[in-house]
């Protein structure tokens, strides 16, 4: 039996359904901030954990790649 890669297709759905919640014109203020620090949260959270792996050779590609995407949406 080998690795079997997560699929964070659930996660991105969950975050995504968080997004639509805060920007709703439908929602008051309350509820849009609980949302947002759920968020701010979780990506506190992920820094934490992500800054405890381990570094490996192509990283510094993956910004790369990252930068190209975002520079490319414009």
């Amino acid at each position: 039996m080998g690795f079997s890669k997560p699929d964070l297709d659930l996660a991105r759905s969950a975050i995504a359904s968080c997004l639509r919640e805060i920007s709703s014109p439908y929602n008051d203020g309350y509820t849009s901030a609980y949302c947002k620090q759920d968020l701010y949260m979780l990506k506190s959270w992920l820094e934490e954990e992500y800054a405890r792996l381990p570094k490996f050779l192509d990283e510094d590609k993956w910004e790369q790649e990252r930068l190209i995407n975002i520079l490319q949406k414009r």
